[in-house]
């Protein structure tokens, strides 16, 4: 018989390599990080607009345990049951999704940062400075 590839569990007959949708889904988060985490795999997703890919987004929340990694503020939103965390580009830079330059931290903490939002404006996205130019 079969064994699910990411859990190990038994498939049945109309089953042929996962066991369920949520564990391909799993299994690929981990691939995807693992590719990342050697450096075969940039951390962004979408094409036209760079932004972190949801795994690896995912990935960061549960190594930080769903809490801000300054702070430690989790309290959950009453309508989604998430904790609203931002991922925080220490060096300012988002295009560098390096382990070591991404830490998840809380909307307060984020916004005390010295490279939030309009304060790091034009060392952020050298992509949409391209853009820009081009469509100039």
């Amino acid at each position: 018989m079969d064994m699910c590839l990411n859990c190990g569990q038994n498939l049945n007959r109309h089953q042929f390599k996962y066991c369920s949708n949520l564990c391909q889904s799993k299994k690929r988060q981990l691939e995807y990080i693992e590719k990342w985490q050697k450096g075969n795999a940039d951390g962004s997703s979408g094409l036209a607009t760079k932004n972190i890919s949801r795994y690896l987004k995912h990935y960061l929340e549960e190594k930080s345990g769903n809490k801000c990694s300054l702070c430690g503020w989790k309290e959950k939103n009453v309508k989604t049951g998430k904790v609203p965390l931002e991922i925080d580009h220490i060096n300012g830079i988002a295009e560098d999704n390096r382990e070591e330059n991404l830490r998840i931290i809380c909307p307060n903490c984020h916004s005390l940062s010295p490279n939030f939002r309009n304060l790091n404006k034009g060392r952020g996205r050298s992509w949409r400075t391209k853009k820009y130019l081009k469509n100039k």
